[in-house]
């Protein structure tokens, strides 16, 4: 091998030194900055790097921690929606949707009931019917008084008074709840109702009442005392 092939090879890896020296204090530099704009920076330098993907990483949790943060210092629930609408599947994704039930929950019309919990329609009826079926025969026959329809049960009345990330912690809110306003909760026993959103699980923290006057009178008072609370009414009410 001739003395300017080993020069050249010598040139060469010092080259790659260099740059694996530079690409590494680069790196470093990042790290130690841990913004957004410091591994953005390594990325525009290093875009081709085996660490690019980390840098990737990085910017993408730097980021869900920032607008969260924003998110809850506006701590508006038109925040917390714009937060879940830019990362829908972000580790306080759920505590966002959380925060947007009780907001809704505490900004209900004083009075209002809280949404019901849907349930599957009945099958459809015919769109068309066949001539036969819209002219059957007359058949003379003795007059039959149809029988009254049942009336519906009285069940489904209550309250709500928040949505949690586990049962325990709705369980524990109604002891936090029961203790502070004994008086107005007395009698009443908390159900805890599970219901998916977002692809997550809620759990609203419900209790039964007597009927809708007992629960538009225990939600006014227990706002008049701070406590979040809305009306829950039977479905189809």
């Amino acid at each position: 091998m001739s003395a300017c092939v080993r020069l050249a090879i010598f040139v060469t890896c010092i080259a790659i030194l260099a740059g694996c020296s530079r690409e590494r204090r680069d790196w470093q530099s990042a790290q130690t900055a841990d913004t957004i704009e410091a591994y953005g920076d390594f990325l525009a330098k290093h875009g081709d790097s085996p660490l690019a993907t980390q840098a990737e990483a990085r910017v993408k949790q730097l980021g869900e921690e920032r607008d969260w943060q924003q998110a809850a210092t506006a701590d508006t629930i038109e925040a917390y929606q714009a937060y879940l609408r830019q990362h829908p599947e972000s580790k306080w994704a759920e505590e966002a949707r959380i925060r947007v039930e009780n907001f809704s929950l505490a900004g209900a019309t004083p009075g209002a009931p809280a949404a019901p919990e849907p349930v599957a329609p009945g099958p459809a009826a015919p769109s068309d019917a066949s001539p036969a079926a819209a002219a059957p025969p007359v058949v003379a026959s003795p007059a039959v008084t149809a029988p009254p329809a049942p009336a519906a049960r009285p069940f489904g009345h209550g309250i709500q008074l928040g949505a949690f990330s586990t049962e325990a912690k709705a369980r524990a809110e109604w002891e936090r709840a029961a203790h502070a306003h004994g008086s107005v909760l007395a009698g009443l026993s908390p159900a805890v109702v599970a219901v998916k959103s977002g692809g997550s699980t809620l759990y609203r923290l419900r209790a039964a009442t007597p009927g809708e006057a007992k629960s538009r009178s225990i939600c006014e008072a227990l706002r008049a005392k701070g406590q979040a609370c809305v009306v829950v009414l039977p479905v189809g009410k």
